[in-house]
């Protein structure tokens, strides 16, 4: 069996079998592939696996009809999930990486998430609120029955609280921006994108040290990733990265509030997911130096109390999106074995 999390950035492939504790991980650049199909065609013999039961957690919808458009690769053709599993004859399922990223995350012990607040996780802790923000941004939620409830989060408009955030904006519509109508809260904050632009919002008004302006210009060059450059360089004291993760941290404590009021009425617990948070130190300076826990419990506001009761945790196993996705793969193999019993 094999197990995929396919996302903007990075995919992962985890390969073993049921049961079994050894299996085979790889990981590779998703924009190194033409197509969805062709990158599971290269993971799989380059790992040397032919499995038979396969599932496909990817970063985009997934219609009913089984046709995938990953979101932040629109240049990919559709891929059509019913002919790719006939031609490999293979069992393929596929589920939004959310699916896969909150069953891992139910797998998590107590020594694999970090605490962010100070609350006690038994509170209604049935109830589970998976968050990521990497490329994209996203939730699902996992009830206590272990059902999951995904939703496309991410793509929901966000409202500016403050003149610095209403330039922001501002500066997203406009011709350096490049976007028109409603701005997302992926496209504002998501790694992909959104550390660009919030970069650019910030160094237009005053010039970055020239060290991260060169380190930002080369990862542009060569198609890297610059929310790592950024966060280091906060960590490190730059004043401007300091305040691109400011403006981060504000944007996103302001999205998981709602994301909270509208999944959680009765309270649970959050866990969350991202590679620019899971980097040392930066969850710390989230916590300690921004106004990330404020703006998610708003205190004055409608609920802050509810809001302030729920513990928010923070995954440190970078793998929970496959971790997922294999504990899916390892439960549909199981279940194809009883039946052919």
């Amino acid at each position: 069996m094999a197990a995929f999390d396919v996302g903007g950035t990075n995919s992962r492939l985890r390969g073993g079998r049921a049961g079994e504790p050894d299996c085979t991980e790889l990981k590779v650049r998703t924009a190194d592939h033409p197509s969805l199909g062709a990158l599971l065609t290269s993971c799989l013999d380059q790992a040397g696996l032919r499995p038979e039961t396969v599932v496909l957690a990817v970063a985009g919808r997934v219609p009913a009809h089984g046709a995938v458009q990953m979101t932040n690769l629109p240049h990919w053709p559709v891929f059509e999930s019913a002919a790719f599993a006939a031609e490999h004859g293979i069992r393929l399922s596929v589920v939004n990486d959310m699916t896969a990223t909150a069953h891992g995350m139910a797998d998590l012990g107590p020594d694999e998430v970090r605490p962010l607040t100070h609350h006690d996780a038994a509170f209604r802790a049935d109830e589970l609120l998976a968050v990521s923000v990497g490329s994209g941004v996203g939730s699902a939620l996992l009830d206590g029955h272990g059902v999951v409830r995904t939703s496309e989060s991410g793509h929901v408009a966000w409202q500016p609280v403050d003149e610095f955030e209403a330039g922001y904006l501002a500066f997203l519509r406009s011709g350096s921006g490049g976007l028109e109508g409603v701005v997302t809260v992926e496209e504002s904050i998501g790694g992909l994108r959104g550390f660009d632009r919030m970069y650019d919002y910030v160094c237009h008004a005053a010039p970055p040290a020239p060290e991260l302006h060169d380190r930002v210009a080369e990862a542009r060059r060569t198609g890297s990733a610059v929310a790592p450059l950024i966060t280091a360089a906060a960590l490190a004291g730059d004043a401007r990265a300091r305040e691109v993760v400011r403006l981060f941290a504000a944007l996103f404590g302001q999205y998981l509030r709602g994301v909270v009021l509208v999944c959680l009425p009765a309270g649970g617990v959050v866990t969350l997911t991202s590679g620019v948070l899971q980097a040392p130190g930066v969850a710390e300076f989230l916590c300690g130096e921004t106004e990330f826990l404020d703006r998610f419990v708003s205190p004055g506001a409608c609920h802050h109390d509810l809001l302030a009761e729920v513990p928010v945790r923070l995954a440190l196993d970078p793998l929970v999106g496959v971790r997922g996705a294999y504990r899916l793969a390892t439960r549909d193999a199981l279940r194809e074995g009883q039946q052919a019993d």
